[in-house]
C-alpha cells in the first residue's frame, strides 16, 4: 500500500472497531454484577469499502477494511496485512500495531490534540485562500430529505454523502466519538495532508443530525476547481452489522496477542519503520 493510498484510507475509513483486546478488569464490571448494557449495546461491526481513482478512470485502488465496536475499545484492521489501530475510549489512547515488523507504539489523545493546535497555528500563517478555508471550512450545503443525501460544496472539496438514521440512536454517540478522534489521528500520522481539517466540518453536521453515512463520495481538487482540473475521486461505502461474528472475535484475539508480544517503540521509531517507507 503506497503512502498516498494509505493516507486516504486512514482519512476516509474513519470507522474502526471498538472492543477490548484484553480481558476487562474487575473495575470495568458493574458493581452489582449485572450485565453492562451500554457495553453490549455498542458491540457492532462496520464493513468499509474504499475506492480511489482519477476522474475519467474506470478502475482504481479498492481496499476493504473492517471496524469493530465493543466494550470500551476500538480496533481497526487496515488493508491486507491487518495493520491494527486500537482506541481505548476510557484512557483516550491509541495503540498502533504493525504485524509485518512486529512492533507497536502508543499515542495519547492529549498528544494528538496538542499537535493539532500547533498544526492550526502553522496553517494560520499561510495566507492563501485554501489554507484560510481549512481553518474554518464553510461549505455550501444542500440536502434531499427524500434520498437522505447531503451535498457539501467548496472550491477544493465536494462531498456527496448518502445517509440514513441510526437504527439505534444510542449508537450515534459511540460512532461519532470515534470518528472525531480518528480524524485527528489521521492528521497526526499524515501531517502534510490537511484534508481531514475539511472533513471535520462534515463530521460535525452528521453528528449533530445523528445521520449514519452509508456512502461518501469525495471529489478532491488539489489546486482548486477549474475548467480543466482532473480531480481525485474517493468513494467509501459503509455498512453496520449489529453483531460480531466468530471471525471478528478471532481477529480481536489475534490483535490481543500482538499487543502482548510486540515490543513497544517510540512513535518516532515506529513511524520511520512502519509508516514512512510506505
Amino acid at each position: 500500500m503506497n503512502g498516498f493510498t494509505r493516507a486516504l484510507l486512514l482519512f476516509l475509513s474513519a470507522l474502526l472497531i471498538c472492543f477490548a483486546p484484553a480481558a476487562a478488569s474487575a473495575a470495568d464490571e458493574p458493581a452489582d454484577g449485572a450485565p453492562d448494557e451500554a457495553a453490549e449495546l455498542s458491540q457492532f461491526r462496520i464493513d468499509n469499502v474504499l475506492t480511489i481513482r482519477k476522474e475519467g478512470e474506470e478502475d482504481g485502488v479498492r481496499i476493504v477494511t473492517t471496524t469493530l465496536f465493543g466494550k470500551g475499545m476500538v480496533i481497526d484492521f487496515i488493508g491486507d496485512n491487518d495493520e491494527v489501530i486500537v482506541y481505548n475510549r476510557k484512557t483516550k489512547t491509541f495503540v498502533l500495531l504493525d504485524p509485518i515488523h512486529r512492533i507497536q507504539t502508543e499515542l495519547t489523545l492529549s498528544e494528538i490534540d496538542q499537535f493539532l493546535e500547533n498544526l492550526r497555528a502553522v496553517v494560520a500563517e499561510k495566507k492563501d485562500a485554501h489554507s484560510q478555508f481549512l481553518l474554518n471550512p464553510r461549505f455550501e450545503i444542500t440536502r434531499s430529505d427524500e434520498t437522505g443525501e447531503l451535498s457539501f460544496s467548496s472550491k477544493w472539496y465536494e462531498y456527496l454523502v448518502t445517509t440514513r438514521s441510526f437504527d439505534d440512536p444510542d449508537l450515534s454517540g459511540v460512532y461519532f466519538e470515534f470518528i472525531d478522534v480518528y480524524t485527528k489521528l489521521n492528521l497526526y500520522l499524515n501531517p502534510g495532508n490537511y484534508t481531514p481539517l475539511a472533513r471535520m466540518a462534515v463530521n460535525d453536521l452528521l453528528a449533530h443530525e445523528k445521520r449514519f453515512p452509508t456512502k461518501i463520495r469525495l471529489t478532491l481538487y488539489p489546486k482548486g476547481k477549474t475548467l480543466f482540473a482532473k480531480p481525485d475521486i474517493i468513494t467509501s461505502d459503509h455498512k453496520i452489522i449489529r453483531r460480531l461474528s466468530e471471525e471478528d472475535l478471532g481477529r480481536i484475539v489475534r490483535a490481543s496477542h500482538f499487543s502482548e508480544q510486540f515490543p513497544k517503540q517510540t512513535f518516532g521509531n515506529y513511524y520511520r519503520t512502519a509508516i514512512q517507507p510506505q
